[in-house]
């Protein structure tokens, strides 16, 4: 079974070989295949499929696309994706054979190529120097100059010249791809000048397209144009895509729901009225009832018209809040019978953490989502570990949360090889430690729990090496740490150890637990309380032992930044209303930027926060805030902004942001000081810190 994807390969290997001259495969697969991976292994098909028949069926529809196609890349390349992550036990072999295939065949550009596919991220060097042989045979094979873009683009071999020079080549070739990846290269390392020239291909490509399904390329296209034209034009723009609209609504006279969705983010861009855009959702609703994108249009207009309480602290609020929402979750679960989300996993996720909630209610909820995680989605160390604790937390099951737990260990494992790649810069390499560090910390803390729960000492002792190493040295891990200790010590019933590790817990932690959602859930200190009372403590004593210094309290504020590790790079940005700026004529001024997206849903909660703050300091003369927009689809971002009453400052900074990080977290809040040094940085935004927007002021007053 685990060689099964190789054997199929080698069986299609003579075919491969067999035309003499080798063919090369063009820009794009043929319709034919693009119609076979549409049909049998899209989105809306494999959703449905149970995972252990998912990998049969992708076995046996790329294999006859291979067969049949042998010199055509797509399905080689679905191949390779597919099984690395769908069935990491057979892929080393699968990855294996094409390497030798390229040894026995070291004249074929292809052989070449699809070897060093596999090798990229594993042996980077080896795989640049097949993509450079496949060059030197084949200069007209575009796809080798592709991927040298995406390795020199960013990561540990970046060298931005010659990731320009090879997308630039790749599309000199492929003047219209679409092709997600080439796609991202661009927006990292091709300029503006190149990427305004692949949108004027691309639009002459679309002016013949017929394709439904290759017509939806012109959200791609969309994309470009707006981030290539400056604001002054934008209006211009959107005329355009409103003359777009028209033709796209006449060639598709049985649309999907995907397609009546893509023309309703197509209207929101060309800046139709609100009533024009609420009538295409409406047409959604009443042709698609059941559907994915009917229940995000239902979603959306729920949440606009129930506003969150703002006071996190109004337990009566939130009460209300969350039975207006159960009783509207109940009823979409019971109308988008289309999406398996929807009916699978919404409840559960939606109960969770809800303390009242019945041991049969709960267990219901858990059951369903179980089921589902278990048939139809990939392993996900993350999702188990969440299930495990969901039962840990109410206390239920130990034992099948010690299972969960074991699997979530697993593919964990599985998950950092498949992720492992040496082509990562110094920062992504400790990023991706500190990571693994703290989902180690979290499947420990779980099997903890849940062995004290199962009266099971030995998933305790079986952890216990894990637990007992040094102490880490990120701020943002160490508590876990201390706390862990503490359970361990606990279970093993040397109690005085276990408070000294709980104390620690308390005083390194980055935050006091605030009330969120009208709830207050400090598992440190209702641990280490319940046991505190177990040894005879006073109440007295129990505040002096779980207070931290003041000076301590101030240190853990601080380690909720980061220093930054890179410099800002010179900028010239203009803003929504075509303002440019510059780092240099900021220079003077603390500034504190915002990197967000209008399709992030903790920018969507942040934002509220910085536009409170905006108008706070705005005409402060020593502060400035500007926010960096990366949304692919610009055209959204200025509806976005005007329905959303936001009057921050929105810079258009996709390309930007992308060279700088080489793939991100958002929100982000960067701070740049009086000479534009880049000094602090902070990833995500945490709805229940009432101290943010007093934080962020303290980082800007920070000499």
């Amino acid at each position: 079974m685990r060689i099964l994807a190789a054997i199929l390969l080698a069986a299609a290997s003579p075919a491969l070989f067999a035309q003499a001259p080798l063919a090369l495969p063009g820009c794009e697969a043929p319709p034919e295949i693009r119609k076979v991976l549409d049909d049998k292994l899209g989105d809306k098909v494999v959703e449905n499929i149970k995972g252990v028949d998912q990998i049969p069926l992708e076995r046996q529809v790329l294999g006859g696309l291979i067969a049949s196609y042998p010199r055509e890349l797509e399905p080689h390349r679905r191949l390779i994706q597919d099984m690395r992550w769908l069935d990491p036990e057979s892929y080393p072999a699968l990855a294996e054979s094409y390497v030798k295939q390229a040894e026995q065949h070291p004249d074929d550009p292809l052989a070449l190529y699809l070897a060093a596919f596999v090798l990229n991220g594993k042996d980077t060097p080896r795989s640049i120097q097949l993509l450079d042989q496949a060059k030197s045979k084949a200069p007209n094979f575009a796809w080798p100059n592709a991927t040298l873009a995406s390795i020199h683009a960013g990561g540990k071999l970046v060298d931005k010249t010659k990731a320009a020079a090879e997308i630039a080549a790749f599309f000199a070739i492929c003047p219209s791809s679409t092709d997600g990846r080439a796609q991202w290269t661009l927006n990292q390392a091709g300029g503006t000048e190149l990427q305004a020239r692949v949108a004027v291909a691309l639009r002459a490509r679309l002016a013949n397209e017929t394709d439904p399904k290759r017509l939806q390329s012109y959200a791609t296209l969309w994309g470009l144009e707006f981030r290539t034209r400056p604001p002054q034009e934008h209006d211009a723009l959107r005329r355009q895509v409103a003359a777009d609209l028209k033709r796209l609504e006449s060639v598709n006279p049985s649309p999907d729901a995907g397609w009546l969705d893509f023309l309703k983010d197509g209207y929101k861009q060309s800046g139709t009225s609100a009533e024009t855009i609420t009538a295409m959702e409406d047409r959604v609703i009443q042709a698609f009832p059941h559907s994915e994108e009917a229940y995000g249009i239902v979603y959306d207009r729920w949440k606009k018209a129930h506003k969150e309480p703002e006071d996190q602290k109004d337990a009566a609020a939130w009460k209300k809040y969350d039975a207006e929402h159960y009783a509207a979750v109940k009823g979409w679960i019971a109308q988008f019978t289309d999406d398996r989300y929807v009916e699978h996993d919404l409840w559960f996720y939606t109960i969770a953490d809800d303390p009242d909630l019945s041991e049969q209610e709960g267990l219901r909820a858990f059951d369903n989502f179980a089921a589902e995680m278990r048939d139809y989605q990939s392993p996900q160390a993350w999702s188990l570990l969440y299930a495990a604790g969901f039962l840990v937390d109410h206390k239920w099951r130990p034992e099948h949360a010690i299972e969960l737990a074991r699997q979530a260990e697993k593919w964990a494992a599985i998950s950092r090889e498949i992720n492992r790649s040496d082509n990562l810069t110094a920062d992504d390499e400790k990023s991706r430690k500190e990571q693994d560090v703290y989902l180690d910390q979290e499947l420990a803390g779980t099997i903890l729990r849940a062995a004290k729960l199962a009266g099971k000492p030995e998933e305790a002792a079986r952890v216990k090496p894990s637990v007992e190493t040094a102490p880490p040295e990120d701020v943002k891990v160490v508590s876990g740490y201390w706390l862990n200790r503490a359970r361990l010590a606990a279970i093993e019933n040397r109690k005085a150890d276990a408070l000294t590790f709980y104390q620690q817990a308390v005083f390194t932690r980055e935050r006091t637990p605030e009330m969120y959602h009208g709830r207050l859930k400090d598992e440190v200190l209702d641990e280490a309380g319940a046991l505190w009372k177990d040894t005879g403590g006073t109440e007295v004593a129990w505040n002096i032992w779980k207070t931290p210094p003041a000076g301590k309290v101030q240190e853990l504020a601080e380690g909720r930044w980061e220093k930054a590790t890179k410099t800002m790079p010179a900028f010239e940005l203009a803003d929504l209303a075509g303002k440019t700026w510059r780092v240099k004529n900021l220079e003077g001024k603390s500034v504190l930027i915002n990197v967000w997206a209008t399709w992030c849903g903790p920018c969507q909660s942040e934002l509220p926060h910085l536009q409170k703050l905006y108008e706070k300091v705005k005409d402060r003369s020593d502060f400035q805030i500007v926010t960096f927009n990366i949304d692919q689809d610009l055209g959204l971002v200025a509806p976005f902004v005007k329905e959303k009453g936001f009057t921050f400052p929105v810079l258009p900074a996709y390309s930007f942001v992308l060279s700088l990080l080489n793939g991100y977290a958002i929100p982000q809040n960067w701070v740049l000081d009086r000479k534009g040094v880049w000094r602090w940085s902070q990833v995500g935004f945490d709805a229940s810190d009432a101290q943010w927007a007093d934080t962020v002021v303290a980082k800007l007053q920070t000499p």
